[in-house]
């Protein structure tokens, strides 16, 4: 396939997916961002830490991430520690 052709994949896969994803995921996904397993845990650890700020509780966080709350917790828990 035409890299032209993965870029408009990944957009229209971001604008239209059912549930909000994050566009580090949709473009690793089609190959245009290099990301390792561990960069991609913590950015979505990162996104998780902020909609808990938003007062998202942790189960709603976990549906959309497929988790259990107690993963979620986990993770949120793990970049307060390092970024502190």
């Amino acid at each position: 396939m035409d890299d032209l052709i993965y870029n408009y994949c990944a957009l229209c896969e971001a604008i239209f997916s059912p549930e909000e994803i994050l566009p580090e995921v949709v473009l690793r996904k089609y190959g245009l961002l290099e990301l390792t397993d561990k960069q991609l845990r913590r950015l979505e650890a990162m996104e998780m830490k902020r909609l808990h700020e938003e007062k998202m509780t942790l189960n709603e966080i976990g549906k959309r991430f497929n988790m259990s709350d107690s993963g979620v917790y986990r993770r949120i828990k793990k970049v307060k520690e390092v970024g502190e």
